[in-house]
């Protein structure tokens, strides 16, 4: 089987996408953390748990998860606020104005 390379532009969205995540967490504006997040869009939490903990340390062992789903992607933006342009290409302040 084929190992999946993650690139660079796609470990730095991840890599933000867990920065507002857990600027989320903190301000308290996604209660109940990761699972929370998770239970309520019905995303796979250990999926993203393993992710995260990825993203945090490439040379942690693998669980076979390198990737997160889009959709996630636009429940940051569509329900918190947090600006596309930003998440996506790292450009701008994280919140929309």
């Amino acid at each position: 089987m084929e190992t999946k390379v993650v690139r660079t532009q796609v470990k730095a969205i991840q890599s933000r996408f867990f920065e507002a995540l857990d600027v989320l967490i903190d301000s308290g504006k996604v209660g109940g953390g990761l699972k929370a997040f998770c239970e309520k869009y019905e995303l796979h939490r250990p999926k993203y748990s393993n992710i995260r903990t990825y993203v945090k340390d490439e040379n942690k062992p693998g669980t076979g998860y390198k990737f997160i789903d889009i959709d996630a992607l636009a429940y940051l933006v569509r329900d918190y606020g947090i600006s596309a342009d930003w998440l996506l290409l790292g450009r701008g302040g994280m919140f929309s104005k």
